[in-house]
Parts: structure tokens; sequence; C-alpha cells
């Protein structure tokens, strides 16, 4: 196992503009500031980790999320197109992070509360990966050392494929992980999804937020928003992903 020095932890928000199902998300408008601003804002709330930090990639088409990052005084790291994690990486050491929060840029509902849980249960633990599935898609997060994203990087066979990140890194054979389990049953909705990856999807997430008015919302408050309105609930339940056979993310020391 990875030894993990304890130290700062800082958020990194992998963000991108290129989608093939829609265009420029994560500048798209709710409540009118762009997607990525909403998300910013809620992840200020966060109390263990006072450092936030858009991760975008050196390709052009990315030039308006560092425009914007510059605008509006946010620290932006620009680094590989496909190579997230040599990205991330670039961020953490550049501001001396011995820990990491993997943020999607896409995800504006992502749960500043979890953040912080997870922070404090992975430094306890000494933990490499630290994660939490029960809570819905779209607003989990995940805490990552620096060592372990150092030996992920060196020893991966194609590390172009770090976009799935997670898989790389729930590996118990290889990294000290750590899973946080829900006792809170009113936020334990594994099968309701609050991500954008759609039209469909952002319009769902723009619903929410003029529901409440606000990005001052908990996440309980928003499931219960949710499950009570049945005439919408069938628009925030989790699709079956497809499967990761095609994606190689095993290890160079691997058959």
């Amino acid at each position: 196992m990875i030894s993990l020095n304890k130290g700062s932890t800082i958020i990194l928000v992998a963000v991108r503009l290129k989608s093939k199902r829609l265009k420029n998300k994560a500048l798209l408008p709710i409540m009118r500031k762009p997607l990525i601003h909403v998300l910013y804002n809620r992840l200020l709330t966060v109390r263990n980790s006072k450092k936030i930090v858009l991760c975008t990639s050196t390709n052009k088409q990315d030039d308006p999320i560092y425009h914007f990052a510059k605008k509006n005084n946010i620290l932006c790291v620009r680094g590989s197109e496909l190579n997230v994690i040599s990205r991330f990486l670039k961020a953490a050491k550049l501001h001396k992070a011995k820990n990491v929060v993997r943020v999607t840029g896409d995800n504006p509902l992502t749960d500043p509360k979890m953040i912080d849980k997870m922070i404090l249960n992975h430094k306890k633990n000494n933990s490499d990966y630290t994660y939490c599935d029960q809570i819905p898609n779209g607003t989990r997060s995940e805490v990552i050392s620096t060592k372990a994203l150092e030996f992920c990087l060196k020893n991966v066979r194609y590390p172009n494929n770090s976009e799935y990140m997670t898989w790389m890194l729930n590996r118990p054979d290889i990294y000290k992980v750590n899973i946080i389990k829900i006792r809170n049953k009113k936020i334990k909705y594994p099968n309701l999804n609050f991500t954008v990856d759609n039209k469909n999807e952002y319009l769902n997430i723009v619903r929410i937020f003029k529901h409440f008015n606000s990005n001052d919302f908990s996440l309980e408050e928003l499931i219960k928003y949710v499950i009570s309105n049945k005439k919408y609930l069938k628009d925030y339940k989790l699709k079956k992903s497809k499967g990761m056979h095609s994606i190689n993310i095993k290890y160079k020391f691997e058959k």
C-alpha cells in the first residue's frame, strides 16, 4: 500500500468545453450565472479545504474557461487534454497539496458537506482514495492522495484514459481505499441522478434551482423536493451506464 503524508487538501474541478451531447455545458446559465460558477460558489462552503482550482486543457477550445476564471479571480491550471491525472498532478504540485478532492465540472449540485466529511475521514484513516457511492449521482466527489495519483500515472497502461479515474483508483489490491457509508436514510439515494450530460438533464437542474431560487440548499432538501414531486421524479432516475469493457484501465504490471 502507498503511505499517505497528511497535509493540505485542495479541490480540483475537472472542466472542459468539449461535449458532443451538450455543447459548452460548463458555461450554460443557471440562475443568471454560468454552471461552473454555480458549482464554484457551492464549493466555497467547504470548510476543510480553502483552495479551489479549475483544471482545464491547453486546447484553444477551452480558452473561455481560462478567461472566465481570470475574470472572476478563480484559480485555473491548464494541462493535458486527455491525461486528466497529469493535469491534476500539475495543479497539486503547483499548490503543494498532499491530497486533492476530485470534482467534475458538469455537476453543479456536488455536495460540500460530503466533501468535508470525506476529507476528515480520508486523513483520519490515512487513505489513498476515499469515495461515497450511496448519495445521488452528480452530487458525489472523491478524495485522492497526491502520492496515489503519482503512482497511478506512472503505472497505468493508458493514462489518456484517466477520464475514468474512478475505476483506476478504486483498487483495494493496489491502494488503501476508503468507502464512506451513509447512515442518514434521507440522503441515501444512489439511484437518483443530478449530473448534466445532455439538454434534458440540464433543464432538470435548472428546474431545481428555479424551485429553490437560491444556491443555498442542502442535499437532504434537494432529495426531499425531487422524491415528493412525482410528476418529475422519473426525470431524475439514474439510467444504466455502459460497461467499461472497451476502456483499458489496467496497470502495467497486470496481465
